[in-house]
């Protein structure tokens, strides 16, 4: 079951005056994320970034983790909604199919750092919420291990080595995106890239990795100076 699903479930139907002020809130927390952190957030934080009574908060929530919980439902509902980010892609156009994937993760790690911060936390610190990241994780990376054959008909490998190498190709850009944006590595940051330029970065390397040769280079906008990187014999 999706995990946002499951939790709005849960949560009982509110008028669109209570519906509003649930998004207020969880905006206002996510806008506290980003500054703070999970560990340092207060709920007065929240309610005073958005500008309602501390009592309000309990109408809607019932702690802090609820709260965050449901906003952290919300963006891995955003990662797996396969049909938005690929919306106008042709299927067999693998480049752009990657970038507008990788364009979601690099927003959404530039917009809120602290969300993707608050991830790798609740990862670390909970076994239930960790399983949960993992089984979104892994639905996304099975929308290329259920294809594999088709795309590659030649190819030898079983279903295991087929998901070992779609695993290890799913490291590409992981940790660039946690040090640019949000530790903010000032060695990294000395090279401004926008977002379409970052995504298009990492969908190169993917494709190059994935498919042993370079995209297009008629597709290629911003990572044409990597991807010209030759060995000198």
């Amino acid at each position: 079951m999706n995990p946002a699903k499951s939790i709005a479930m849960k949560s009982p139907r509110h008028s669109a005056r209570g519906e509003a002020a649930r998004q207020r809130l969880k905006a206002a927390a996510a806008r506290v994320l980003d500054r703070v952190g999970f560990h340092s957030m207060r709920i007065k934080d929240v309610t005073d970034e958005a500008g309602v009574a501390t009592g309000l908060f309990y109408h809607y929530f019932k702690d802090l983790r609820e709260l965050v919980d449901e906003l952290l439902a919300e963006h891995m509902a955003d990662f797996e909604a396969v049909e938005v980010i690929e919306k106008g892609v042709s299927k067999g156009d693998w480049f752009h199919r990657l970038c507008a994937h990788y364009e979601t993760c690099v927003h959404i790690h530039a917009e809120h750092p602290g969300i993707m911060r608050c991830i790798a936390q609740f990862s670390s610190d909970d076994p239930e919420f960790r399983a949960r990241w993992k089984r979104s994780f892994d639905k996304r990376l099975h929308l290329l291990v259920d294809v594999f054959p088709f795309v590659f008909p030649d190819s030898t490998l079983n279903k295991a080595e087929v998901e070992l190498l779609v695993h290890g190709l799913s490291g590409v850009g992981k940790e660039l995106m946690s040090d640019y944006y949000i530790d903010r590595d000032e060695r990294l940051r000395q090279v401004e890239l926008s977002e379409e330029a970052m995504a298009e970065w990492l969908a190169a390397l993917f494709y190059r990795g994935l498919f042993a040769h370079n995209p297009p280079e008629t597709q290629l906008r911003h990572s044409q100076a990597i991807l010209n990187i030759t060995r000198g014999l």
